[in-house]
């Protein structure tokens, strides 16, 4: 390769990037959103700013880098972190173009494409960690695809870093493994070390969450003053039950709605697949990278239809990252012509994932909070309203006079612990006991609140009707 086709090579990578990155600004969330699954912003957001400890797994790289996106001089720190999502995944679309081994015209088709996903899209424009996992496995399969000089130290320790990395920001990057055992079959040793080490650095950070606990932040999930606790919250025990639990009555409804939605928003995506795996799928030998990468995708897909919630198709992220990759080769015998599934894609998703007017929550969480008595208890029945409050009263400052409570956190001990720490005027924290707490701390007035019900708030004296 000529000095200058070296230069032009990146050309394409970086073009997928800025052009990601200019279409996520234009169809970004300005502020505070529930679209797309982004109910999890508040408690994120409150914790980056606050050096706090969010929701299993703690999310330590988040963050941290949350905490500098924080600052950054652009908007309100909603919009701030939504930027950050679009700029992790324009970059990871960049990565994608770069790991694809296809002309220029292709690879920017295979990272646009990727990018203009309407689940990955929907990401790159709200406050969420799926942006930053995503980056993340991208740079990693990057890594993994170069070819190895001897004596190949720093691919080993750049793959082990960004792996553990990874695994902070998702547990599910756990289903990379077989993809990188296949990579580098019986590696060598200085490879293995230096890759092993990479690992132990990036998982450092999940030392991380204990000393964030010990701070000020009225946002620290698990009791962190033990092993047990911080193995509970880094394992993300909280959401074991949901793993591979999806009810066998609900297994058809869920294939019917995600064929749909495959058929509706995928089949540009799907058509040059199945030409892929017409030429190249039972292609044997190892310089075929297409069965493992397969593979780890159907791990995805099968790890996101068995988990047990409405949102488990964001877990099919990771599995579209890996069949963009693998889309090059399929969108080869195209040509330019390539280029006109990422138009396609745009066009027919911007309606459905422009958040660029979504102004819903901070109206709605504004007109609560004016309307709630002064220093009152108001109980919230989880995580939508409580995350929601905790932004506007600890990020914002609003209305520090009154209490939150959730209703579903309560029945944990740690939680109740910290709110003990927090407000020492509330009574009966002891155990979980709902009733008695209500009846321990009538003293001040007791509310209840669900920014998405009809009446979002109910007090005592009457029913405060919901904002027009």
């Amino acid at each position: 390769m000529t000095p200058l086709q070296r230069l032009r090579q990146p050309r394409a990578p970086l073009l997928a990037t800025l052009l990601a990155l200019l279409i996520y600004r234009l169809t970004l969330a300005p502020d505070l959103t529930w679209a797309h699954h982004g109910g999890d912003g508040g408690d994120l957001i409150t914790a980056a700013v606050t050096l706090g400890v969010p929701h299993p797994t703690g999310y330590p790289l988040y963050v941290l880098l949350g905490q500098l996106i924080s600052h950054f001089p652009a908007g309100n720190i909603p919009f701030r972190f939504n930027l950050f999502s679009a700029l992790c995944l324009a970059l990871a679309a960049g990565l994608v173009a770069a790991t694809t081994r296809a002309r220029p015209g292709i690879q920017l088709a295979a990272g646009l494409t990727f990018a203009l996903l309407p689940l990955v899209w929907s990401q790159a424009v709200i406050s969420e960690v799926y942006g930053l996992n995503l980056l993340l496995v991208a740079a990693l399969l990057w890594v993994l695809r170069r070819p190895m000089p001897p004596p190949a130290a720093r691919p080993g320790l750049a793959a082990g870093l960004l792996w553990g990395l990874s695994l902070t920001t998702h547990l599910t990057s756990l289903l990379l493994l077989p993809l990188i055992l296949w990579s580098w079959t019986r590696p060598p040793r200085p490879v293995l070390r230096y890759f092993l080490a990479g690992l132990l650095l990036g998982l450092t950070l999940l030392c991380l969450p204990p000393l964030l606990a010990a701070g000020s932040s009225p946002v620290v999930w698990g009791d962190l003053s033990h092993p047990a606790g911080w193995w509970w919250l880094v394992s993300g025990q909280l959401y074991r039950y949901n793993v591979l639990a999806l009810p066998p009555a609900d297994w058809l409804p869920r294939l019917a709605q995600w064929s749909r939605a495959a058929l509706l928003g995928y089949a540009w995506f799907i058509l040059p697949l199945l030409w892929l795996g017409r030429q190249t799928l039972l292609a044997p030998g190892r310089g075929n990278p297409t069965w493992p990468i397969t593979l780890t995708a159907t791990l995805y897909t099968l790890y996101a239809f068995g988990y047990h919630t409405n949102d488990a198709a964001v877990f099919l992220l990771p599995a579209l990252l890996l069949l963009s990759i693998l889309l090059a080769d399929g969108l080869r015998p195209l040509g330019p012509a390539a280029l006109l599934l990422p138009i396609a894609l745009l066009m027919l998703n911007f309606d459905g994932q422009n958040l660029s007017r979504d102004q819903i929550v901070r109206p709605l969480a504004g007109s609560v909070l004016r309307a709630a008595p002064a220093n009152a208890i108001l109980m919230a029945p989880g995580d939508q309203t409580i995350f929601t409050l905790w932004y506007f009263q600890h990020v914002e400052g609003q209305r520090p006079d009154l209490i939150l409570v959730d209703s579903n956190l309560f029945a944990f001990d740690w939680y109740r612990q910290r709110l003990g720490q927090q407000y020492p005027e509330l009574h009966h924290l002891a155990e979980d006991d709902l009733p008695g707490f209500r009846a321990q701390n009538g003293t001040q007035p007791i509310c209840d609140v669900a920014l998405t019900a009809p009446q979002p708030l109910i007090c005592p004296a009457g029913v405060i009707p919901p904002p027009s």
